[in-house]
C-alpha cells in the first residue's frame, strides 16, 4: 500500500465535496473503501475527471491517483474504444492536429519547431497553444520566443485516461530531447503542461528536466514590475474566470496569482458560484471514464452554465484546452457569453490588436469530431496499449 492509500481515513470528505458524484457521506465512506480495496465501484464509471477529489481531501491521500491507477488496469485488460483514437496526442490526425491551419499559423508551427531553443528562456507552446498560434504573436513573444512542437506533447491526456505506459514512454521520450539543450527556464501558458513537466513527469514517470519551470503570469507580472512591458490601455470591464482542472493541482496560490494578472490589466474579476478548487471542469477529462461524449458535453455545459450566471461580461480562460473543449460545446449550443484566452487580454491591455481563435477553433473541432469520432460510436473495436 503506498503513503497516499495509508494517508486515507476513509472519510468520504472528497467524494461528499464531488460536484459530479452526488454522494451522501455514507455512500461516499462506503465507495471509497472499495476503491481502496481494489473492488469496483461506481466512482470508475462516473467520475469526470476534474481532480478536485485531491485538493477536497483533508489528508493528502490523493484519491484521484487512485481512481486514475483503477483506469490504467482497467484499460491494460479490455483496451479503451476506437472512438477515443481521435482524441489522442499522438494518433494522426487527431482533434487538434485535423483543425484547418492558415499560411500564417503553418509558417509558426515550422518556425517554433526548428533547431535548438532560440533563448534561454523560451514558452512551450503544449498541444493546446499550437492549435491556436497566432495568439502567441506579438511584442510579448519577441522577448519570450516560444520553442516546441506537436510531437512534444506533454501526454496530459494519457493520463488523465490511466494509459500509463504513454506516459512513461512520454517521459522518457521528453528527458531524452530536453537533456542539453540549454534551456535555463521553461514558461508553460498551459497549466496542465506546467502541472505534468513539474510533477506528474518527474514524480511518477521518472522524468528528469534541468531546467526552472515557471508559468506566463509570473513571467508577465515580473517583466511589468521590471518595466519591460507597459499597460497602455487599461481593460475597463468585468471578466468572469474559469480555473483549469490542472489548476486545482498546482494549488491556491497559483490560482490566485492568474486572477493577480487579470486585475492588472484594469479588469474587475468575478467568480462563479463553485469556483477555485470547486470549479468545474471545462468537460475535456469528463469522457475519461466511459469515453462518451455525453459526459463531455453535460460537463462543458453545466461550467457553461456557471460562467453564464456571471454578471460579468466576458468569460476568460487561461488554459487553451478548456477554451477549446468550452467554444466546442458553445458551437453546438450556440448561445452564451464571449469565451477569451488571457493572453487575449494581455496583448489588448499593452495595445495590440490580438486575433480571437476560440469561436473558429471550437467550430472546426466540432466538425472534425462529428465526422471523424463518432462515426466509430458503435464499434466494438478496442484500442490496446502496452
Amino acid at each position: 500500500m503506498s503513503a497516499a492509500e495509508n494517508a486515507c481515513r476513509e472519510c468520504g470528505e472528497c467524494l461528499v465535496r464531488c460536484r459530479y458524484l452526488g454522494f451522501s457521506r455514507k455512500k461516499a465512506v462506503r465507495e471509497m473503501r472499495r476503491v481502496n480495496l481494489g473492488l469496483p465501484s461506481e466512482i470508475f464509471e462516473r467520475c469526470a475527471g476534474c481532480a478536485a477529489c485531491n485538493a477536497f481531501c483533508p489528508h493528502g491521500a490523493g484519491p484521484y491517483d487512485r481512481i486514475l491507477a483503477a483506469w490504467n488496469a482497467r484499460n491494460a485488460r479490455r483496451g479503451i474504444p476506437a472512438r477515443a483514437a481521435y482524441l489522442l496526442p499522438f494518433s494522426r490526425p487527431n482533434f487538434r492536429t485535423d483543425l484547418p491551419f492558415s499560411a500564417e499559423e503553418r509558417a509558426l508551427h515550422e518556425k517554433w519547431g526548428k533547431g535548438d531553443p532560440p533563448a534561454e528562456t523560451v514558452l512551450y507552446p503544449g498541444c493546446n497553444l499550437l492549435a491556436m498560434p497566432l495568439l502567441a504573436t506579438g511584442a510579448i513573444f519577441n522577448r519570450l520566443p516560444v520553442w516546441g512542437r506537436f510531437d512534444l506533447c506533454c501526454s496530459e491526456m494519457y493520463w488523465r485516461m490511466g494509459l500509463f505506459g504513454e506516459v512513461r514512454a512520454a517521459a522518457a521520450r521528453l528527458t531524452n530531447f530536453y537533456a542539453g539543450k540549454g534551456v535555463r527556464e521553461m514558461v508553460f501558458m498551459c497549466p496542465a503542461g506546467a502541472n505534468m513537466f513539474q510533477n506528474v513527469l518527474p514524480g511518477r514517470f521518472g522524468a528528469r528536466f534541468d531546467f526552472k519551470i515557471s508559468h506566463f503570469a509570473d513571467w508577465f507580472l515580473a517583466a511589468l514590475d521590471r518595466g519591460e512591458f507597459h499597460i497602455t490601455r487599461p481593460l475597463s470591464e468585468s471578466v468572469v474566470i474559469h480555473d483549469s482542472c490542472h489548476a486545482r493541482l498546482l494549488g491556491e496560490p497559483f490560482m490566485e496569482r492568474q486572477r493577480e494578472l487579470l486585475r492588472r490589466l484594469g479588469t474587475a474579476v468575478y467568480e462563479t458560484r463553485q469556483n477555485r478548487a470547486q470549479g468545474l471542469c471545462c468537460g475535456m477529462a469528463a469522457g475519461c471514464a466511459r469515453f462518451s461524449a455525453r459526459d463531455i458535453a453535460a460537463a462543458a455545459l453545466k461550467a457553461l452554465r456557471a460562467l453564464d450566471d456571471s454578471p460579468a461580461s466576458r468569460a476568460v480562460t487561461y488554459c487553451g484546452g478548456c477554451l477549446l473543449s468550452l467554444e466546442t460545446v458553445r458551437a453546438a449550443a450556440a448561445a452564451g457569453k464571449p469565451l477569451v484566452h488571457t493572453l487575449e487580454l494581455v496583448r489588448t491591455a499593452l495595445g495590440e490588436n490580438p486575433p480571437h481563435p476560440g469561436p473558429e477553433k471550437g467550430r472546426a473541432l466540432l466538425v472534425g469530431i462529428a465526422r471523424n469520432a463518432l462515426p466509430a460510436y458503435l464499434s466494438r473495436r478496442r484500442l490496446h496499449f502496452g
